[in-house]
């Protein structure tokens, strides 16, 4: 009898292990792409305040090298720029032509986010 209890401990015990491996898993993670090539801080405090299309131009040289294609998956991006709270946030979307029009799902996206000069001050891959 003591065998078999044991037996069924160990199963629950192995259950509750990989459950939680699970969920420690499947949360999310963010992570940033930083240094010069892709978070660049190189534009004194005092430039011009940038344009949306300068935000977007910005944005499409701190993507990586093939981030955008044109490959088997992705054929472009599409730069989506905002401007709130003193700095520029510009949603950078993969996309796929299919049919004729742009199929975004499932590909990657990303989040770049400017300083009202150009600045960096983060580059966020998608969650």
């Amino acid at each position: 009898m003591i065998g078999a209890v044991a037996a069924r401990t160990l199963v629950v015990a192995v259950v509750v292990n990989l459950a939680t491996v699970d969920i420690a898993v499947a949360g999310p993670v963010l992570v940033y792409r930083e240094g010069a090539a892709f978070c660049p801080k190189d534009r004194p405090a005092n430039a011009p305040r940038i344009t949306a299309l300068e935000a977007s131009e910005r944005a499409k040289t701190m993507m990586p090298k093939d981030f955008c294609g044109p490959d088997g998956w992705v054929d472009g991006c599409d730069y989506d720029p905002e401007y709130a709270l003193d700095s520029w946030r510009v949603y950078v979307r993969q996309w796929k032509r299919v049919d004729g029009r742009k199929q975004y799902e499932p590909r990657e996206h990303s989040f770049v986010v400017l300083d009202p000069v150009g600045n960096c001050l983060a580059n966020i891959p998608g969650t």
